[in-house]
């Protein structure tokens, strides 16, 4: 872009006023001059016409500023009426004896200050021209200068002298006033770039504070809040905390001994971590402090979650030992109850109790087998199997034993379907919801067993068409040893739960379609059959 482009409003506005400053300061000094001598003299008639007609070009120029015209002429023709008043002044006033040959400078000025040294120049070229043709043309007689006072003889070698001498200050004026003029507009613009980087630089810090995820707040020496960030105000408010001119910080976040420390707020519901680093101006002197502070509330919940998992991990290993040796009397005494039913010497009486003997010592077996299975999965041994032919199994076994009377299976399992799982944990799975189902509809039930493959993975679905698990039942149904129940166990579902955690998958309870209960089992990794592998049906 060229200079006329870069010229700011500012730097025109403040040549046009320049201006006018002058303007008027001859027109007083003109005015004080003929209040003095008592008359009106022909030159000082076109002496007043020629400023006031540079007066009314100053103020069309300015108002064309403020309209954004002559953008791009203004600043040629500004310094060009200059010259051209100049010498008009100079003729009005004697030529080559005039006083006002003091005017070309300031025309030189102007075009240092609009053009820089290029306009500088220009202008001086242009001065000396103008004043050295008038005072050429006095010299030889061909023109006769207007002056209010007589003027003095031409003397040709003080006259060449004269014009030399103004010729050499005129160029003398433009390369001192251009010089300047170049290195005041250099470091105009460095001082532009120097504000844009600086700008940049707190847009930038800006951004960098805001997007913080920790809490920021900057204070002074008597702990009152300078600056604070976005993450701050969110963190705060979450903590009961609002952000005004008297919070003290000091009290809410006191600086400790060490680098990190605490703070608990709404009953200790909230925590939050924070640390005290000194603010310091240029000279590194302290003039405050900054406080940092992050959300350590999910933190503290998981490692006490931790700490409650290696206790109960404790206890379980301890419970899991002592449900193993349980299960070997038990053994030893379902055995002797036995033999004792099938003696020859045991009445009807005797039988009946020692039934119900057997009954107890099963049901006890089978809730310290249940609790071993939750309390000691082990870890799982994924492979592929087909999950159609397993439900099909696992159905057929459980209507030839505990759903002997009222079971009815549906297996709606797509054929070619492969699950990747641990196969025995699968089949306890299923065997404890046919449980469950039959547990709770004991006139009869039928469990239908969908599957589907879903993001790389397969979902499980097994429905009843039983009474259904009331929502408060359905909240707690995964806790170990809560039943919904009279009689139960509690430990089916929190199985389920066990190694569906264990498999990496997700289980969910809630209603069915149709009434009853739906559960949905979330493998994570599943694989068509090749070649497909068909089940079968198994009604009870």
């Amino acid at each position: 872009m060229g200079l006329v482009t870069d010229i700011s409003r500012g730097r025109m506005h403040g040549y046009l006023v320049g201006r006018s400053v002058v303007l008027l300061a001859l027109l007083v000094l003109a005015g004080a001059f003929q209040a003095r001598q008592g008359g009106f003299p022909v030159p000082l008639v076109w002496f007043f016409a020629c400023t006031g007609a540079s007066f009314l070009f100053t103020l069309a120029s300015v108002a064309a500023l403020r309209r954004g015209a002559w953008q791009r002429l203004s600043p040629y023709l500004q310094p060009a009426w200059d010259v051209a008043y100049a010498t008009a002044l100079v003729y009005l006033s004697g030529g080559a004896f005039s006083p006002f040959a003091m005017l070309y400078p300031l025309a030189i000025l102007g075009g240092a200050i609009l053009l820089l040294r290029r306009g500088a120049l220009a202008v001086a070229t242009a001065s000396a021209l103008a004043y050295g043709l008038l005072v050429d043309l006095q010299f030889y007689g061909v023109i006769q200068p207007l002056s209010p006072l007589p003027l003095p003889a031409l003397e040709g070698g003080r006259l060449l002298l004269q014009l030399l001498f103004n010729i050499l200050a005129f160029y003398a004026v433009a390369l001192l006033s251009g010089y300047l003029a170049e290195e005041l507009h250099r470091a105009g613009v460095q001082l532009e770039e120097a504000q844009a980087e600086v700008l940049d630089l707190e847009r930038l810090r800006d951004s960098i504070l805001q997007g913080l995820g920790s809490g920021l707040v900057a204070l002074d020496r008597r702990s009152r809040r300078l600056f604070h960030n976005r993450a701050a105000e969110e963190l705060l408010g979450r903590a009961g905390v609002s952000l005004g001119p008297d919070t003290e910080f000091s009290r809410l976040f006191p600086p400790g001994a060490g680098g990190r420390s605490e703070a608990r707020f709404l009953g200790g519901s909230v925590v939050l971590g924070y640390s005290h680093s000194p603010l310091s101006d240029r000279g590194g002197r302290r003039v405050g402090s900054i406080l940092i502070f992050q959300d350590l509330t999910q933190v503290k919940q998981l490692e006490e979650g931790l700490r409650r998992a290696d206790r109960l991990a404790a206890v379980g290993r301890l419970a899991a030992g002592l449900a193993h040796e349980i299960r070997n009397p038990l053994a030893s005494l379902s055995g002797s109850v036995e033999v004792l039913r099938q003696g020859s010497r045991t009445d009807a009486e005797d039988a009946h109790l020692l039934e119900i003997v057997l009954r107890e010592t099963e049901r006890l077996n089978r809730l310290v087998t249940n609790f071993l299975h939750y309390a000691r999965p082990g870890s799982a041994e994924p492979t592929p199997f087909p999950l159609r032919e397993l439900v099909a199994d696992i159905g057929f076994f459980f209507s030839q034993g505990e759903g002997r009377t009222g079971f009815v299976l549906e297996n709606a399992v797509p054929e070619g379907l492969c699950l990747v799982a641990d196969r025995s944990q699968v089949e306890q799975v299923l065997l404890n919801l046919f449980r469950n189902s039959v547990e709770a509809a004991p006139g009869g039930v039928t469990v239908r067993v969908g599957a589907a493959e879903i993001d790389g993975g397969a979902e499980v679905t097994v429905r009843d068409d039983g009474p259904g698990i009331p929502p408060d039942v359905a909240a707690r149904a995964f806790e170990p040893f809560f039943s919904g129940r009279e009689g139960g166990t509690g430990l089916g579902l929190a199985t389920v739960h066990r190694i569906m955690e264990n498999h990496g998958g997700a289980v969910s309870l809630g209603p069915g379609p149709a009434g009853g209960s739906a559960l949905r089992l979330r493998f994570p990794s599943s694989r068509p059959v090749t070649p497909p592998m068909s089940g079968t049906a198994s009604p009870a």
